[in-house]
């Protein structure tokens, strides 16, 4: 006689109510991931609104009081409320300034790439990312700091001050503009390997006006020989429908 299968119960409340299977799903990749690009625009929106907003929430926030980011006096004037205002605050002014708006960008891209509508290679988005952000924080402290001084945060915010102070003390300014050079061509290198060709061309521009030149004059002549080869063909034709 043969014997009853015995039904395994669940281990955990997981189990029973099918969570881990979910967790494990396309359903939930698509779901998180639509999530993930919900609130990357919302900082978006927010870092947008913290550029005309920012002077005013500055203020509360540099001395933000127990509680005060609940927001019930409807202090902030962030089109995100105070938690807009404070991710703002968080990495425009102490972070990356400026070029903290990549960080939304890349979290859309981890979006796209949970839902499945386009494969692409996170790794690569990530470490791009990040090099390149950290290179425009520094980058922008050195170049635009003097050029916006009434800015009420620093436009490459408090990570691009202390990197420029660090290796001004260094290697000095020529030191630093050396280093900001060639880590922008390392940045370009990894994205294309065009770059490799535009370096080449700016050190040694002779060389690329003389080699256009050359194959202008390459064509001209080709042109040429295509033309004269078509005319004799068009002679040698008439002359034999003639005879």
């Amino acid at each position: 006689m043969a014997k009853k299968k015995t039904e395994r119960k669940p281990s955990n409340i997981r189990e029973a109510i099918g969570l881990a299977r979910f967790l494990k799903s396309e359903r939930a990749d698509f779901l998180f991931g639509l999530l993930i690009i919900a609130f990357a625009v919302y900082t978006l929106i927010a870092m947008f609104s913290y550029m005309k907003t920012g002077a005013a929430d500055q203020s509360i926030l540099e001395n933000l009081r127990p509680g005060e980011w609940i927001n019930t006096d409807r202090k902030f004037v962030n089109y995100g409320s105070s938690f807009g205002a404070l991710l703002s605050y968080f990495f425009i002014t102490n972070c990356f300034g400026y070029a903290a708006f990549l960080i939304p960008c890349f979290l859309i891209v981890v979006g796209i790439k949970m839902m499945q509508v386009y494969q692409v290679n996170l790794w690569k988005w990530f470490f791009g990312t990040c090099v390149t952000m950290l290179w425009l924080s520094v980058f922008m402290s050195k170049v635009l700091t003097p050029l916006l001084p009434d800015l009420f945060f620093n436009p490459g915010g408090n990570h691009g001050v202390v990197s420029v102070t660090y290796t001004e003390n260094l290697i000095g300014p020529p030191g630093q503009t050396a280093l900001l050079f060639f880590t922008a061509v390392a940045i370009l290198t990894f994205i294309s390997k065009q770059t490799i060709t535009w370096v080449r061309r700016m050190f040694n521009p002779l060389k690329s006006i003389t080699g256009k030149a050359s194959e202008i004059v390459t064509d001209k002549l080709n042109n040429n020989d295509s033309e004269t080869t078509s005319v004799e063909n068009g002679y040698t034709a008439s002359v034999a429908t003639s005879s």
